[in-house]
């Protein structure tokens, strides 16, 4: 901990699959953090001259089965899995507990990275550097906090409480949104990456889409595919960024649009029943609807190098098929095949790696054969 950069120290452990997903959510917004500002110049805020120059934030992560010594050094309770301790210059400054939503991880990164950017300039200008960051954790109308509430509800299948917490949670962030595009005159402007930059910096601007696709959820919960694809389409064309930046928002988006895509009927589909009905298949247009139903199935059940073998064996036998899938409808009588998602197949597997990200090995090769398939 012997660094000037801000440093989030994590308590961890790695025998639980929601805290290994919340761990990989954490690892990938301070990753993004320090690429959005590698040319911010972080090493002059912060004055640091050693190996850690450069950097916006780094992240300690503590496995407490491995690391009780450091666990019981900062109390850290076990019920209350996984912590992140904000640590600046050796000093605790803030905690943040339990799994939450990807836009509050996004706004702790951020706000902790302003702070200490702050602390450091009042440092060099004298000034009291014992200010806390300003947090809202407690405020029940903040809607990063009706956001975590509305989650635990989606979590336990309570859908109707859900969606009035993630209505709510939404109202409350357009709100806060009115404020910040006055603040920066967004209505005049068209949103560029450089923008985007400055509001993503804004709570308003990470819990407004994470809301959406709350929204978005509990309408696939009640199979209500038609519903859930609005607020999909909404996302894309009202928070572009968010979801290319936010894996929460992208996952969302995603397996929203490849089951509306495919047809996917939640009580009904499965990866059991896919399988078992897929030996008794004889027409190839069925067969390719099933399987397409079979990579949705691999992805929703986390099995992303599953799903994507699934759609690059229906990119190799297009070619084949093409007659038949054009007779019935699947894809358009004038269609030429071309590596751009032109097929139900092409489009679901660009979906997947999207959300699944350039840095998955499994999405690497996917692109290698996908080129070699088109």
């Amino acid at each position: 901990m012997d660094t000037r950069v801000p440093l989030f120290l994590y308590f961890t452990v790695y025998n639980h699959p929601d805290v290994q997903a919340h761990t990989e959510k954490l690892i990938h917004q301070v990753d993004k953090a320090n690429r959005d500002r590698e040319h911010d110049e972080m090493g002059e805020a912060y004055a640091e001259t050693g190996k850690d120059r450069g950097l916006a934030i780094k992240l300690g992560i503590v496995d407490c089965v491995k690391e009780p010594g450091l666990t019981k050094q900062f109390a850290v309770d076990p019920h209350l899995f996984p912590i992140v301790y904000f640590v600046r210059k050796r000093l605790s400054v803030d905690k943040l507990y339990g799994i939450v939503p990807e836009s509050q991880i996004k706004e702790a990164v951020d706000a902790f990275i302003e702070y200490a950017v702050k602390e450091s300039k009042n440092e060099k200008e004298g000034l009291d550097t014992l200010n806390r960051m300003k947090r809202h954790d407690n405020d029940d109308e903040n809607s990063m906090t009706l956001l975590q509430v509305a989650h635990k509800h989606l979590q336990k299948a309570e859908i109707p409480k859900s969606q009035k917490l993630f209505q709510k949670a939404y109202e409350v962030a357009l709100r806060e949104k009115e404020l910040v595009d006055k603040k920066y005159g967004v209505k005049n402007k068209k949103m560029t990456v450089e923008l985007w930059k400055k509001l993503k910096l804004e709570g308003a601007y990470n819990s407004a889409p994470q809301a959406l696709c709350g929204l978005g959820m509990c309408h696939l919960a009640l199979n209500q595919l038609e519903g859930a694809a609005k607020y999909a389409k909404q996302l894309r064309e009202e928070y572009p960024f968010a979801v290319r930046d936010m894996k929460d928002v992208s996952a969302a988006v995603v397996r929203i649009e490849i089951l509306t895509l495919s047809e996917f009927d939640m009580d009904k589909d499965n990866y059991t029943k896919l399988l078992k009905y897929d030996e008794l298949v004889k027409d190839p247009a069925v067969f390719y609807r099933t399987h397409l139903k079979l990579a949705v199935c691999h992805y929703t059940e986390g099995r992303v190098r599953s799903a994507i073998a699934e759609c690059l064996r229906l990119v190799r036998a297009e070619r084949k098929l093409l007659p038949v899938l054009k007779d019935e409808g699947i894809v358009p009588k004038d269609l030429v095949l071309s590596p751009s998602p032109c097929t139900p197949a092409r489009v679901i597997l660009l979906k997947l790696f999207e959300a699944a990200g350039e840095a998955n090995d499994d999405v690497r090769e996917g692109r290698r054969l996908y080129q070699l398939y088109t």
